[in-house]
């Protein structure tokens, strides 16, 4: 990417009400709580200006302007007004207006009663302004070109037909969000909120469609999405507790479902030199349904009990495609013309916090998670390779994959002599699944850690952690159905070992100086895995010195080294003899070491902040009437009786 000179010409031109300007001598008096309310005048302000920008030649510019609009005209940015009394508050904003990146947000809030908020926010996404391509939009999800494959099939033109007939274009992406949210108190425990938020896609992204490895194309694919999120609670607080009862909804919708796209090299379909067009399905219509109840109570010796259930549901139905879009073969039937994909979600979270004696913490905390998985098993005795013939499916139909997995925490802690620390702490992880090699895992983990902060010059930590996984219901068979030898052991399922020891040290020999160390060892063994990951070990240690020798000047640097080692084994064997030959085996062993050096200086606090007092001029604080404004000086010259007044635009 060669670098752009650019040039910004902008002027500033602020807007304040009239009633705020009769203000600027005299500081409004502060409000009496017991008097009626004061309704004070609003304040606004607006930035104007124009953008000019020149680019060097073979400039990237939508690398310069990814997630932005900058071209060049008038613009108007920080468009702000305020209102605010004793009971309630107004905010309103706008930025870069009329342009791909603008953005427009609303706040109202009547004290103590209801809040709500309004925000319209569009991201853009500029992917290049050089992209050429030879396709053409015949209709939505649509893309063909133009007679050409005719002419590459007939042998009359070659592929250079495209590069002469490809035009350029702007390949770019729009993201449009509608939040709207409000919160209503109706009692003064109980809250009602609602919120709604819609994100809509649009435009288009680079996309990839293949015939086979010598017939692959880059080309656009249109994106027309909508998200809409909706969700409604009540919150119930009390002196002892509370509790929060929910819904929450998703509702995904996809305008352009399925993609068509002409094959480059023939016009015509053929049953083994392929079809005539390419034909895939994207982002499927699909909806999430959620409740959840959650709440919180406190009991005796600063203890604390939270719970958290939630019970969804996911959904999608859309239509099915079928195996092929080549008319020269008899397309496999489909089980069924819709996917009927439906899925139930049960998730908790339970903890608790006590402190029974004031050197002693103790903290636990359960988790589950269960995806029970109702979609009807596909069956599929044939399907189609690369639209070119039709081949048996040995699985003989798709599997339906559920899962639950359960999470266990207990930590606690003993403070023996203040700044020291001894901490131990459990961990279990067990994960039942189906059509995995392993029914189930169980994976155990302990810690043991020491602080000790207490002497003035030096502080130490140390921690140990010990884990030991190990599945249950181990299925050899799904492996051969698969092809792959019967002891592979899959990297997130293999029995496993593991320690890890690290320890960190900062000293201060004196007060200005700090010298810290640090250092961890890692092994990881699997000592049932025959084929995939055997051993994956790490190493590493650091040091460094920062030096304070006054307020304003700080120094440091640090170096740090790491080293990864890891062992893998497999077997290069076709099925027959060689499948079983142990001769064919091989290693690979991995060796990554990584030097990390560092230095910085901080000499900010050099230069001082200006500042409007001076032996001649003395400063009041004046506050203003719009929203989130810091109070802002008034300078008085003593030598004047004129009273200038000063914005600070930070």
């Amino acid at each position: 990417m060669r670098t752009k000179s650019s040039m910004f010409v902008i002027a500033l031109l602020l807007l304040v009400s009239a009633g705020a300007r009769a203000q600027q001598n005299t500081p409004p008096p502060e409000p009496d709580q017991s008097a009626s309310p004061t309704t004070r005048p609003g304040s606004g302000q607006a930035d104007f200006g124009f953008r000019g920008t020149f680019y060097s030649d073979n400039s990237d510019q939508a690398r310069y302007q990814r997630y932005r609009d900058l071209r060049n005209g008038v613009f108007a940015e920080n468009v702000r007004w305020g209102k605010q009394d004793d009971r309630a508050l107004w905010d309103v904003r706008a930025t870069h207006i009329g342009y791909r990146d603008q953005q427009y947000a609303a706040d109202y809030n009547r004290f103590g009663k209801l809040k709500a908020s309004f925000e319209l926010n569009q991201i853009p996404l500029f992917f290049s302004d050089s992209t050429r391509t030879a396709y053409t939009t015949t209709s939505p999800g649509v893309v063909g070109l133009n007679g050409y494959p005719a002419q590459i099939q007939n042998a009359t033109a070659t592929t250079a037909i495209y590069e002469a007939n490809a035009t350029p274009f702007e390949l770019r992406l729009k993201r449009t969000i509608t939040d709207f949210r409000f919160t209503y108190s109706a009692t003064d425990h109980l809250d009602l909120s609602a919120s709604f938020k819609n994100t809509n896609k649009s435009g288009e992204q680079p996309w990839a469609g293949t015939f086979g490895f010598s017939d692959a194309v880059e080309l656009p694919v249109p994106i027309d999405t909508r998200t809409t999120d909706i969700g409604v609670a009540a919150e119930w607080t009390g002196d002892r507790g509370q509790a929060r009862v929910g819904y929450d909804g998703s509702f995904f919708s996809n305008d352009v479902s399925t993609f068509i796209w002409d094959n480059p090299l023939r016009s015509t379909d053929h049953p083994s030199s392929g079809p005539a067009q390419g034909r895939m399905t994207v982002w499927p219509n699909s909806d999430l349904n959620s409740a959840s109840l959650s709440g919180l109570f406190r009991l005796p010796r600063g203890s604390v009990v939270t719970g958290y259930l939630s019970l969804g549901s996911l959904s999608q139905n859309d239509a099915l495609i079928p195996f092929t879009i080549n008319s020269q073969l008899a397309s496999p039937p489909l089980d069924r013309t819709n996917a009927d994909a439906s899925a139930q979600i049960t998730a908790t979270a339970f903890s608790f916090a006590s402190r029974p004696r004031s050197d002693v913490a103790l903290n636990a905390r359960f988790r589950s998670y269960d995806f029970d998985n109702n979609t009807p098993v596909f069956h599929v005795t044939n399907t189609v390779s690369y639209d070119t013939k039709i081949a048996a499916f040995a699985p003989g139909g798709t599997p339906v994959f559920s899962f639950t997995r359960n999470l266990f925490d207990l930590d606690t802690s003993w403070t023996p002599k203040p700044f020291a620390a001894l901490r131990a702490g459990y961990s279990y992880e067990g994960v039942s699944q189906t059509f995995r090699t392993f029914d189930t895992t169980h994976d155990n983990r302990v810690r043991l850690s020491a602080d000790a902060t207490g002497m003035q010059w030096l502080t130490v930590r140390a921690q140990y952690e010990y884990s030991h996984r190990i599945g249950t219901g181990l299925d050899e068979q799904s492996l051969d159905d698969l092809g792959e030898q019967t002891s592979l052991r899959q990297f997130d399922l293999s029995n496993r070992d593991q320690h890890r020891f690290s320890a960190i040290a900062i000293a201060m020999p004196s007060p200005s100086c700090s010298v810290n160390g640090s250092f961890f060892i890692g092994r990881d063994n699997r000592p049932d895995s025959g084929f995939g990951l055997l051993h994956n070990d790490s190493n590493g240690m650091s040091a460094g010195i920062d030096y304070v020798p006054s307020t304003a000047v700080s120094v440091g640097a640090a170096y740090q080294y790491e080293r990864y080692t890891a062992l893998q084994k497999s077997r290069q064997a076709d099925p027959g003899p060689q499948f079983d030959d142990p001769t064919r085996d091989w290693t690979t062993t991995g060796r990554d070491r990584a030097h990390t050096f560092t230095a910085s200086a901080d000499l900010l606090k050099l230069c001082r902040r200006p500042t409007c007092a001076s032996r001649t001029t003395s400063c009041t604080r004046r506050r203003r009437t719009s929203m989130g404004s810091r109070p802002t000086p008034r300078c008085r010259r003593s030598n004047s009786s004129r009273t200038s007044s000063t914005r600070a635009t930070g």
